[in-house]
């Protein structure tokens, strides 16, 4: 039998509709005194139900909700509370008031946030990992700092898979449905007053989509589904699966992510003035912003490919050329060509725009996003420069350095300082530090803490962490059939007052979760010291295809198991944001061991470092800027060695030094008071860098400095005037192109040959020749390219028209020698207009 579901909304008494009000915005998963009414209300309950406000009060009793109306002491701390979540929307800060004006947001001005997963809180399981959750991170911090976005996303019927470890050690993956009334969204209503549905078509099908919020503070997010009755069930079970295996299933959805978020956001009549895309996964919002240039404003292609590109943002995240989304060309031509014969253009003009070297077999989201995208950024500096070499065939005549994508580091949100550091630093540093990024003059008061108060507030971290872990183990080994024995052992796992140390990650083979047991005899006499013994916790999932994570995941367990070390080495099940936010409280080692140049930036360590927690890691991704000598160690010992298994063998030999000489000395050396100074001095170390360098506010304000506020500026530039600009520009690229296989640079010269030696400062003049033939001087652009400092900076010195004549032009140009070392110089020739520049980064020429 078939039912048709239907959701009834309880009824409340009137004096407890804030509550209820609190339970669907997600502002309370960032104050603890909001998060500690639901706790007050019934603590096991509000645990059983995974920290999910909306399912705790609708499993209320009716008793207990009167009794909660009539108890005057919970009824003024709810008052208390929504007067500061009043505060809260109410606080009007430096980009939403008068002087925020200057920044071009207009009133119903936003930023689309596009991205396929979004890790906000542990009751809506719509993440898989770390890109999720830093976009959870990215949404509190826009309503934190009142930046106008709007994520667009995707409802997951299941989510990601929840995973299940069996008593041999095996990951099995399981699919749990979950109930979307009973979760914190809302169904979406279109300004007309009806539920916001609209229509996306792939392959000639109505695929019918219903919206629905998710509340984050002053911000929302939107989300797009296709479980509706009224689709037929191979277009109904599009978003059933965070990131779905099969390839046609994922096409789908990154077509109802693209085309269906822009539908999305013409029907809530929002006005982007900036689309950020994550990842090639949102791509496809770039064929729906085409659309509504080309066929509603009747625009040409290259006009339209000129707008976007000046409002677009492209984050990538991805360290591994394999890790970009791409499909075989056959099969995107199969999907995208009845969309872009819409626009009067042919496919392989789109195409294209998607293939990497010529090669015409792939087509690459991401390349197609990078190609209509004018503002790209990596994650961290070295992924900036792992990106642009993945990435440099996009840009054959530019050098490495000057390829044109920038980085923006990540960072975590403050939601992630436990509730015990939380009240420490508003007693320290003032309540305001919430709001704040990089601003050293309030993160140094963490060196003014007392040590008694930071060791007193991570030991009670670490009763709390022993205490849950122990709580999952139990739950996990009861629904897996374990024998009483077997669970009351797992009852008795851990020990608080031991060194801590916590590796949590997805389980992929680059990340080497298992590079710790390569000594495993060595491993166990460290773990059982008499005296200064060692615990360890490891968490994460690996990818269902992933048979190496999932062997990682078996080895872990067997070592446990071999070595009868089970009480002290812990695997803990279906890691997410509840498990996360435990261990980054709690661990006192957060362990990172990923493979060389495989981490883009890693955000889990940063979490862990602002709870005082001490990294422990190999110097990739982030650790590379956070680590300064203080706050960790750094495992290097691998840095130089060509071979993976004798770099594999050296990084752990260092982490077994470290471990017996280093940091079990440091922990377990206690002054009278039984606290470890020198361990604490390095914890306040660890807060104040993270807090300051790696905080989301201060990413958010780098996109707001580098990539939005450009993008606005330069958007409303090209807009004047009916694109004024743009035509102009479109009339030059006409006129270059028709005389650019003809230029030629026939001679370059300086007059450092003339000198016995150079050296910083001195002058060097330089000239060239060009023939232009026909073509007009003032189309081109002559330069002269300087790389300097071990070819890492550059500097581009404009050459200057001396004469023109026979079709012939003379330049020159005078610059001053920067630096020592091997330097390289040559003269160069592009378009002079900006724009045809940036829509044509191959039409460059060198001298030969």
């Amino acid at each position: 039998m078939i039912f048709k579901k239907l959701f009834v909304h309880p009824k409340y008494p009137e004096n407890l509709a804030r509550l209820f009000q609190l339970a669907y915005n997600l502002w309370w998963t960032w104050d603890f005194k909001a998060m500690n009414l639901f706790y007050r209300i019934d603590p096991r309950l509000f645990r059983e139900v995974n920290h999910n406000p909306v399912r705790f009060l609708l499993s209320l009793p009716r008793e207990k909700i009167e009794a909660l109306s009539n108890d005057k002491g919970f009824l003024f701390e709810l008052e208390e509370v929504g007067q500061r979540f009043e505060e809260y929307l109410k606080y009007v800060t430096a980009l939403e008031g008068e002087n925020g004006r200057q920044y071009g947001f207009g009133q119903n001005d936003v930023i689309a946030y596009f991205l396929m997963e979004f890790g906000l809180h542990e009751s809506i399981p719509i993440y898989g990992g770390g890109l999720g959750v830093l976009a959870g991170d990215f949404l509190k911090s826009a309503s934190d700092m009142g930046v106008p976005v709007v994520g667009l996303g995707l409802l997951y019927k299941f989510g990601y898979f929840t995973q299940r470890v069996n008593i041999n050690g095996e990951q099995e993956e399981v699919l749990l449905e979950f109930e979307n009334h009973l979760i914190p969204i809302k169904e979406l209503y279109a300004p007309n007053g009806e539920l916001a549905h609209i229509i996306v078509k792939i392959l000639g099908e109505e695929v019918e989509v219903k919206l629905w919020q998710v509340e984050v503070g002053k911000v929302r997010l939107i989300l797009l589904d296709t479980d509706l009755e009224d689709n037929p069930p191979h277009l109904r079970d599009i978003t059933d699966e965070l990131y779905v295996a099969d390839r046609e299933k994922r096409i789908q959805q990154e077509l109802v992510l693209g085309l269906g978020g822009g539908k999305a956001i013409d029907l809530l009549g929002l006005v982007p003035r900036v689309y950020h895309l994550n990842d090639g996964h949102c791509a496809f919002v770039i064929i729906w912003r085409l659309k509504k240039l080309m066929k509603e404003k009747g625009l040409s292609f290259p006009l339209a490919r000129a707008i976007i590109r000046a409002s677009t943002v492209f984050t990538t995240h991805t360290p591994v050329m394999a890790g970009n989304e791409n499909f075989k060309t056959e099969l995107a031509k199969k999907y995208l060509e009845p969309e872009i014969q819409e626009l009067g253009l042919s496919f392989d003009q789109i195409s294209d725009l998607g293939f990497v070297e010529k090669k015409s077999d792939v087509f690459w989201l991401p390349a197609l996003a990078i190609r209509f995208s004018r503002y790209v950024n990596a994650v961290s500096p070295q992924h900036r420069q792992t990106s642009r070499k993945m990435w440099a065939s996009l840009f054959p005549q530019k050098p490495l350095p000057e390829i044109p994508i920038d980085y923006v580091p990540n960072g975590v949100h403050i939601s992630w300082i436990s509730e015990q550091f939380s009240d420490i630093f508003n007693r320290y540093l003032g309540p305001d530090y919430r709001r704040y990024g990089q601003k050293e003059e309030i993160w140094k008061h963490i060196y003014d803490i007392p040590d008694e108060e930071i060791w007193k507030a991570h030991c009670r971290e670490k009763d709390i962490l022993s205490a849950f872990i122990r709580r999952e183990l139990v739950d996990n080994a009861a629904a897996g059939g374990y024998s009483q024995a077997k669970i009351l052992k797992r009852a008795q796992a851990l020990n608080p007052e031991y060194l801590t140390i916590v590796f949590a990650k997805r389980f992929a083979h680059y990340k080497r979760a298992t590079l710790i047991l390569e000594d495993q005899e060595r491993l166990k006499k460290i773990l059982t010291h008499p005296q200064k013994p060692v615990q360890l916790i490891f968490a994460g999932k690996a990818h269902p295809a992933d048979q190496s994570g999932k062997d990682m995941i078996k080895e872990i367990i067997h070592f446990a198991r071999d070595y009868e070390v089970e009480d002290r080495v812990i695997f803990v099940e279906n890691y997410d944001i509840n498990i996360a936010r435990h261990l980054v409280w709690g661990a006192d080692v957060w362990l990172n061991t990923p493979a060389k140049d495989m981490e883009a930036s890693g955000t889990s360590g940063m979490k862990a470092a602002m709870n005082g927690v001490l990294n422990l890691s190999v110097l990739e991704g982030w650790w590379r800027e956070g680590f300064n000598g203080k706050n960790g160690w750094a495992i290097t010992a691998g840095q130089f060695s060509g071979r993976s298994d004798l770099r594999e063998v050296a990084e752990a030999n260092q982490i077994y030094n470290l471990l017996e000489e280093d940091i079990t000395e440091l922990y377990y050396n206690r002054n009278k008071a039984g606290i470890p100074e020198k361990w604490v001095t390095m914890m306040k170390e660890s807060m104040c860098a993270v807090c300051d360098k790696f905080n989301i506010n201060t990413t958010l304000d780098t996109y707001l400095k580098k990539s939005y506020l450009p993008s606005i500026k330069e958007s409303k530039k090209i807009q004047k005037s009916d694109y004024k600009l743009l035509k102009q520009a479109m009339a030059e690229e006409e006129e270059l192109l028709k005389h650019w296989a003809a230029v030629e640079i026939t001679h370059f010269a300086t007059d450092i040959d003339k000198k016995n030696h150079i050296s910083a400062g001195d002058a060097v003049n330089a000239e060239c020749r060009v023939l232009l033939g026909q073509a007009s001087p003032e189309i081109f652009s002559t330069e002269l390219f300087y790389l300097y400092n071990n070819n890492r900076d550059f500097k581009i010195i404009p050459m200057q028209l001396k004469e023109k004549k026979n079709g012939e032009a003379h330049y020159t140009c005078s610059f001053e020698i920067e630096g020592y070392g091997l330097q390289n110089i040559n003269a160069r020739i592009r378009p002079a207009n900006a724009v045809v520049k940036d829509l044509h980064p191959e039409l460059i020429k060198w001298k030969d």
